[in-house]
């Protein structure tokens, strides 16, 4: 017989308004097995989100002190504030053969692939930019300025797609749920991961 495989890290990116976090919170009631990386920000927090669950909220100095002493497995200044991946559980996820969700932007999935080349790369597409945007406007939470710099952005960011493993157009929200769950199940028994194990 075959031990498990490695932990398997899923990085799950998308322009801003995609529905990566939507997705990701989906998966993890689906499977509470899995286990999720809260990234660390900078950026102020929203009336919606809870801190130590949404995001590890720190100053930018913390932040700085923390991916000085080689605590993050990647970062980048995305929407003029710093964002990063806490190294920690990421290790974790691998020795302990689990799988990890990693809600991040393309910056940080390219980082990523780069440290750990076993992860799998999910990339979530609108079905348009005018789509994109009314999903924005809908969430209520950013004005009109910062609104038009996450459509500029999300323009650059989809060009992304074709460097990721898979790409989900997310029409509906739950058949993009049941696409993701099933790339997961079927990277899970990969036969050149189990012979990895």
């Amino acid at each position: 017989m075959f031990e498990k495989p490695p932990g398997l890290l899923v990085v799950i990116s998308s322009p801003s308004g995609g529905g990566k976090t939507t997705i990701c919170r989906s998966l993890l009631r689906a499977h509470p097995e899995y286990l999720y990386s809260i990234s660390l920000t900078t950026r102020p927090r929203r009336l919606s989100e809870v801190a130590g669950r949404d995001y590890i909220f720190v100053s930018e100095e913390e932040f700085r002190r923390r991916a000085d002493q080689g605590e993050l497995a990647e970062w980048a200044k995305v929407h003029g504030h710093l964002y990063g991946t806490p190294k920690g559980p990421i290790e974790r996820t691998i020795r302990e053969r689990k799988v990890i969700l990693l809600d991040i932007d393309v910056q940080g999935g390219m980082k990523i692939r780069r440290r750990y080349p076993q992860s799998v790369l999910v990339f979530i597409l609108p079905p348009s930019l005018q789509v994109l945007e009314t999903r924005l406007r809908g969430r209520f939470t950013e004005n009109e300025e910062t609104i038009e710099r996450r459509l500029s952005i999300a323009q650059r960011e989809m060009d992304y797609w074709e460097r990721y493993d898979y790409v989900v157009v997310n029409e509906e929200v739950a058949e993009t749920i049941a696409s993701v769950e099933a790339i997961i199940k079927a990277e899970v028994s990969r036969v050149e991961r189990l012979k990895r194990g």
